[in-house]
């Protein structure tokens, strides 16, 4: 097994080298969070850090580069902006270190390319780490993409985004999740160890490269999140790109370079260095992966609302009678203003289903998973006092909107809702649940309540 020193020393071209100074600032910047925008978000609305402080590591786990977000997460001009401006960087570096040393001999002279080729090695491994450990423990524990709602299940095929379909027919089967889960979570764990970073690495471009297409072929929102992941990726590879080819083209023997750890002479920094990488691997994957597990248990998921609603509320209901200011409006397929049936869901969300425009949201965002990708109806958020019988609904698009209404229940399965509109204008709803059984559901060998 080849060391470092076989690819990073003295007789480094310097095209190696910049590519090594141009490529550790992208791993640094990549990482760290520099935007604005990152700091100035809620974020208990989109990570629920208050009720669930461990979402704080989502919230790393999660950070994107400015140009991952922008154009749909396709910004592919911001990404080759931002290597341009890492060659730029790695490029005036690369002049001053041959500045320095200039009137120096030769001989006297330290490049620290094998010690600056560990720090970007370091980078890249636990940057694909922390990314990869998120997608990985949710997949494990099936959350990432959870089985269909109620409401989901109720909408019209044709208003879906290709992207949102996707996502939801990868959640109808859990145990594909769940393998998929696995596999990254090995190669998240095998890029963490020097000895079989390499093989972490080849295993992580086999998972992102289909991820990649599917995400260009569905428009699934992470097209550029999951190439970047992919070039890290490569870019641990880079270093044996001449043995692979004597390997798989010419059919010749050939050894995998190891990467040597940094050598420190102080005993605390040895020490540190491994309370680091046992830290990281505890946090983010086991302490992590303990919260995931209870989660799953529960029944929840991060992807929608974690309140609970009325149990005996859940299901989908037809409605049988519509009134506004009184005067009945009757069912028609085609009329905006009735409502044409209702779905409570387990947690507190009521979704609507009405004939109407909408403004169709493509933010992928964890607070807006319920509506986002979709079309066909409305969402609002419920909490209820079943003492009073009153109900307090908001608008889960558009938080500024909130009405409360009175609501009786005379049988099991039906309700009455009466108050007064957005506008204003008093309504009158009757709502008959319907027991229906859903294939997916059947298949699934799951029962949703009320459906």
């Amino acid at each position: 097994m080849a060391n470092t020193n076989d690819f990073a020393g003295p007789g480094w071209a310097w095209y190696n080298r910049l590519l090594l100074r141009a490529f550790i600032v992208y791993a640094a910047i990549t990482v760290i969070p520099l935007t604005p925008s990152f700091y100035s978000q809620d974020f208990d609305a989109g990570f629920s850090v208050v009720n669930y402080p461990w979402r704080w590591l989502d919230v790393l786990s999660q950070n994107n580069p400015w140009f991952f977000s922008g154009q749909g997460g396709k910004n592919y001009g911001g990404w080759l902006i931002t290597l341009l401006g890492c060659f730029l960087v790695g490029a005036v570096w690369l002049w001053v270190e041959k500045q320095i040393n200039k009137n120096k001999n030769i001989l006297d002279i330290d490049t620290g390319d094998a010690r600056l080729y560990n720090l970007f090695f370091v980078l890249v491994r636990y940057q694909v780490a922390l990314r990869m450990s998120w997608f990985a423990i949710a997949k494990v524990f099936p959350v990432q993409m959870p089985f269909p709602t109620i409401s989901q299940l109720n909408t019209n095929l044709g208003d879906f985004t290709p992207g949102k379909l996707y996502w939801l027919t990868t959640g109808v089967s859990p145990f594909f999740e769940v393998f998929a889960g696995v596999f990254e979570l090995t190669a998240t764990v095998l890029i963490l160890f020097r000895r079989t970073a390499t093989l972490g690495a080849l295993m992580m471009i086999a998972i992102l490269l289909p991820i990649w297409f599917v995400n260009i072929g569905y428009d699934a929102g992470v097209e550029l999140a999951s190439l970047h992941l992919l070039l890290l990726s490569l870019l641990l590879l880079a270093k044996d790109a001449t043995k692979f080819w004597q390997l798989l083209i010419e059919h010749k023997e050939a050894a995998i370079s190891y990467i040597q750890p940094p050598v420190f002479s102080q005993r605390w920094k040895r020490v540190g260095r491994i309370i680091l990488k046992v830290g990281f691997i505890f946090i983010f994957l086991f302490y992590r992966g303990y919260h995931y597990g209870k989660l799953y248990a529960a029944g929840k998921t991060f992807k929608l609302p974690l309140d609970n609603g009325v149990a005996s509320f859940t299901g989908f209901y037809n409605v049988e009678e519509f009134r506004i200011n009184n005067r009945i409006i009757p069912y028609a397929p085609d009329d905006t203003l009735r409502w044409q049936n209702v779905v409570f869901e387990k947690f507190n969300t009521i979704s609507i289903k009405v004939v109407k425009p909408f403004k169709l949201n493509t933010e992928n965002k964890i607070r807006t998973t319920e509506y986002y990708g979709n079309i066909g109806r409305l969402f609002y958020g419920y909490d209820a006092d079943t003492v009073k019988h009153v109900l307090i609904l908001k608008n889960r698009a558009d938080t500024s909107e909130k009405v409360v209404w009175n609501y009786t229940a005379p049988k099991p399965g039906r309700f009455i809702l009466r108050g007064l509109d957005g506008h204003k204008d008093s309504v009158y709803i009757v709502l008959n649940r319907v027991d229906r059984q859903y294939p997916l559901a059947v298949k699934r060998n799951t029962k949703v309540k009320g459906d």
